[in-house]
């Protein structure tokens, strides 16, 4: 079994994309286009350094970019014959294009050109920490996920994974004391089938057009609608990986940060304190754990 790694990537330091971006944003800052969505804290060289260490299983890694070249980081060692760059207007409708809104993004990952029929999708900022196995995410025709009931207030992040429970198993849906409970794979590196994914594209490809907008949007659907539709086919087995997920909120919280006793950690951007003060803190954390350069890194 062939499986490849899908990592979006962004840096709004980068002056390029930072002038695309200017030129679409609205004065009003808010959740879905703000600061903490596109800041580099460097954790993608230490993912990949956990993925060679703890998951030399994996085939290609595939890093999805933005507007220009100026983005790819510059210790990235893009020669590498399993390292590849996806831009977003090879998979993203043009009239969407530059996008800074990852629904849209994880929407069209199944488009990647030379993905493998078995992926596994994770954001900049999971950091593996214990060998897995690909049976810790496959099963012989399916995935393995931790799926479970989650209560939804009612808000811009929430209202997109009510989308998509709508549009796949709107019969696992209840709503009790103005909370939503439903189906949701909560912060993990999520498995997917490409195949099946391209047969949900071309389903519903009407319902994705509608949803998608340039920055996050409470209409938006995301890339829940993948494992849900597994989850309905009886194709998903619930999984054990152990996720923590760590809120980056200030030093304290990097101070504190507990790499022990979990398979996976994420590391949210949250940060309200110095961000230039808190960035070489957490590099300093992850030097610590993983010290070792990659073959992905010049």
């Amino acid at each position: 079994m062939s499986i490849d790694y899908v990592i979006p990537f962004v840096d709004c330091s980068d002056g390029k994309w930072l002038q695309e971006y200017k030129k679409y944003v609205s004065d009003t800052r808010d959740w879905s286009n703000n600061a903490t969505r596109f800041r580099d804290w460097d954790t993608l060289r230490y993912q990949l350094r956990s993925i060679e260490r703890y998951m030399p299983w994996i085939r290609n890694i595939f890093i999805v970019m933005s507007v220009s070249e100026t983005q790819v980081p510059e210790w990235l060692n893009t020669q590498h014959e399993r390292v590849h760059i996806v831009w977003d207007w090879e998979i993203v409708p043009q009239e969407y294009l530059p996008v800074f809104n990852s629904n849209v993004i994880d929407l069209y990952i199944p488009r990647i050109e030379g993905l493998s029929e078995h992926y596994l999708y994770a954001c900049d900022d999971y950091i593996v920490m214990r060998e897995l196995n690909p049976e810790d995410f496959f099963t012989e025709n399916g995935i393995r996920l931790k799926v479970g009931r989650y209560r939804f207030k009612e808000w811009t992040y929430s209202r997109t994974i009510i989308n998509s429970n709508h549009l796949i198993c709107p019969e696992y849906i209840t709503k009790a004391e103005g909370y939503y409970l439903m189906p949701y794979c909560d912060h993990a590196i999520v498995p997917h089938l490409k195949p099946g994914n391209l047969k949900m594209m071309e389903k519903y490809h009407e319902e994705i057009k509608v949803s998608l907008s340039r920055f996050r949007d409470s209409k938006n659907l995301t890339w829940l609608i993948y494992p849900l539709s597994l989850m309905k086919d009886g194709l998903l087995q619930n999984g054990n990986i152990k996720t923590r997920f760590c809120a980056l909120r200030d030093e304290n919280s990097i101070w504190n940060l507990n790499f022990k006793d979990c398979d996976v950690i994420v590391l949210n951007d949250e940060y309200q304190d110095n961000f230039f003060t808190g960035k070489p803190l957490l590099i300093n954390r992850l030097e610590e754990l993983l010290p070792d350069k990659s073959v992905f890194e010049k």
